[in-house]
């Protein structure tokens, strides 16, 4: 019984955490009158970040963002329609896309970043490094059980 609640806990915990980020994230980005959605800016954010030539290909944002391939693929064309990202056509010839960020995704995502980052800062003030890297390891030790025990990947 004790074993059952403390799984039931941390399940609700995680839900709560993520359900209120989203929200004060939501919240945020209406107060500012930003032009993309949160989902939209993780995308911008992900290219941006990407050491190696800021491309990624449709299929690697969709693993490193946990998202599937029709969630993905819509998202990208909605920044691509705004100017903000453009799909850059494999040279295999088959319809495989890098994704790139322009300019003006840039410029977005930089006037983006310093409200995400205050709003990370809100929720991560009282958590000391050596705390927050335990929890990650133990999120990502949670997520590689539900995907070894259920074959779902993200």
């Amino acid at each position: 019984m004790l074993n059952q609640l403390k799984r039931t806990s941390i399940s609700n915990s995680i839900v709560s955490c993520a359900t209120l980020i989203k929200v004060i994230t939501l919240r945020s980005f209406k107060k500012n009158k930003f032009e993309i959605t949160p989902e939209q800016f993780i995308i911008l954010d992900a290219l941006f970040d990407n050491d190696e030539s800021k491309d990624l290909y449709q299929r690697q944002l969709g693993i490193l963002l946990g998202k599937d391939r029709a969630n993905i693929a819509r998202l990208i064309g909605i920044l691509e329609k705004k100017g903000l990202v453009e799909k850059i056509s494999d040279s295999n010839g088959r319809q495989i896309y890098r994704i790139s960020v322009t300019r003006k995704g840039v410029e977005i995502r930089n006037k983006i970043y310093p409200v995400i980052s205050e709003i990370r800062k809100s929720y991560l003030h009282n958590i000391d490094y050596d705390e927050l890297k335990k929890c990650l390891e133990t999120l990502n030790k949670i997520k590689d059980n539900i995907s070894e025990n259920t074959k779902l990947k993200i």
